[in-house]
């Protein structure tokens, strides 16, 4: 009412009192006839009906309206969740768990950010304070933001700029027929621009109190221009929201792939046949055979696994402990590239067959963990597993990405009752007590050592085997991840410390041009 009020006076000092007497010649008799029905009401008994009428329309009204209120409140509060399900930037792949934690926490400080300030213009300072943080989670507190060279600089301005550039073709229609002649126009003329508005606000509003001649027409205009205007803002919010956090999103990215090695600027984009190494840089990092290491304890099968995977005996089998050296078979899975199947020596307590283990584990794409399914004694497995995890914790490590662990628990045909085998069996619906001995056993070990996945198998010569086309079927589902395991070591492996022959590269080539200048 007030912004009507508001505007009435504006029309009537405008048009010199016209338009209010030609209001009030269309408002005064409505009062009236208003009056003489309310007379009308109470003399004939009608008043409480009436009354009834009125808090139901305005219940029709109102609910719609509050709800929205509440719909639009509840939106706002849940944003940050949504975002972090709905984000227009995912974290790398290629990350390890050290640097999914780093963009973890600070995500939480870019909500914080654009909660205080979600204004474009501070964006600015709120990108300078996110590679400030990932320097200091790297480089502890000692570093600062510009702790890079001018390399690097250029090149992480690129990469956001070519990041950046594809969310908006994506989720901004008509972006490209938006030039920025139009952008500065619109800035040159942002005077102008605010008195068209305030006109286009005036004739609404002269228009909004003209059409009270027809009250059901104006309400329900009203209202319906209410609950849309409601609906389109908040959808104009909250893609502005998330553009501007996907913009902050997409600096701490690339400050997470500088500050942990992988954005290393070739030395040979320096020279002048840089088109040629950027073209060289573009293609596709071929793949070596997949590093599918088996660890496990003593006696738990890995080569009979080997010998089962490659079809061919070509692992020495044993009853006694027989691998106590890593031994490479190549193995060719349906339908994926050539794996190397790293067989290792088996878990039994001694440091230095650990050492070798851990070594060999850091180095692979892929992991089967075998499991022995008669032997409840766990304890090599969950010390060595506590060891392996705390690899990855230490500072040095936390870029790296680890291989995916499948725990294959083997010899489930030697579990109670033991006479009894009759495989296939389906855990998830078996009423055979052999199956549910099965289940419990890969609930127990799942829970014991927090694998992937546990797939219980049998490939004894003298039964019928159990799930080995579901085991090369999970090799297959975790090739992907393993093939990024695989790019991100070698990709932390090259980018080690400038060559110091390449140094002396270029102080031979700038002397060459000092000697030069100093003859001309």
């Amino acid at each position: 009412m007030k912004r009507t009020a508001n505007s009435v006076k504006a029309v009537s000092s405008m048009s010199t009192g016209v338009i209010p007497l030609l209001l009030a010649g269309i408002i005064l008799p409505l009062c009236i006839l208003g009056g003489f029905g309310l007379y009308a009401i109470i003399e004939l008994g009608y008043l409480i009906p009436f009354l009834v009428l009125l808090v139901v329309s305005a219940l029709l009204v109102a609910l719609p309206v509050l709800w929205l209120k509440r719909q639009i409140k509840a939106d706002s509060e849940n944003l940050a969740h949504r975002e972090n399900t709905e984000s227009l930037v995912r974290p790398s792949d290629d990350w390890g768990a050290g640097d999914q934690a780093v963009w973890t926490e600070l995500n939480d400080e870019i909500t914080q950010q654009l909660a205080m300030d979600a204004e474009w213009g501070s964006l600015r300072e709120h990108a300078l304070t996110l590679v400030t943080l990932t320097a200091t989670r790297y480089r502890g507190k000692a570093q600062k933001e510009l702790a890079f060279s001018l390399p690097e600089l250029l090149k992480m301005t690129e990469e956001v700029s070519r990041r950046y550039r594809i969310i908006l073709k994506q989720h901004v229609p008509f972006i490209e027929k938006i030039s920025l002649s139009l952008i500065k126009k619109g800035m040159d003329n942002k005077d102008k621009a605010k008195a068209g508005l305030a006109s286009a606000n005036w004739l609404w509003n002269s228009y909004r109190v003209v059409r009270m001649a027809n009250p059901y027409t104006a309400i329900m205009s009203e209202f319906r221009s209410k609950i849309l205007g409601e609906v389109f803002n908040q959808v104009s919010s909250e893609l502005q929201y998330k553009l501007k956090k996907a913009l902050l999103q997409e600096v701490l990215s690339v400050a997470i792939d500088l500050y942990s090695g992988r954005f290393k600027v070739d030395d040979d984009e320096l020279t002048d046949s840089a088109s040629h190494a950027a073209d060289q840089q573009a293609m596709a990092v071929p793949l070596e055979p997949l590093r599918v290491c088996l660890v496990g304890q003593v006696s738990a099968g890995k080569s009979s696994l080997v010998n089962t995977l490659t079809g061919e005996l070509v692992a020495e089998v044993n009853a006694l402990p027989s691998t106590d050296r890593v031994t490479v078979h190549q193995c060719q899975v349906e339908g994926l590239d050539t794996l190397h199947l790293i067989d290792l020596p088996g878990l039994d307590g001694d440091t230095a067959t650990e050492a070798l283990l851990l070594d060999q584990l850091s180095q692979a794409d892929l992991v089967l963990w075998v499991l022995k399914a008669n032997q409840s004694a766990r304890d090599l497995d969950t010390q060595f597993k506590a060891r392996l995890d705390a690899y990855y914790q230490l500072p040095d490590n936390q870029s790296r990405k680890r291989a995916p662990i499948i725990g294959v628990l083997n010899q489930v045909d030697r579990l109670s009752p033991v006479s009894e085998w009759q495989p296939p069996y389906d855990l998830a619906t078996t009423t055979a007590r052999k199956g549910q001995i099965i289940k419990a056993a890969v609930d127990y070990n799942q829970t014991l050592l927090q694998f992937l996945s546990v797939l219980p198998v049998c490939i004894s010569d003298s039964k019928p085997h159990y799930n080995v086309r579901e085991l090369e079927a999970l090799i297959d589902q975790y090739y992907a991840e393993g093939a990024q395991a695989q790019l991100n070591r070698r990709r932390l492996e090259a980018n080690g410390d400038i060559k110091i022959s390449e140094q002396f590269k270029r102080v031979y080539q700038s002397g060459k041009s000092l000697f030069k200048l100093m003859r001309r």
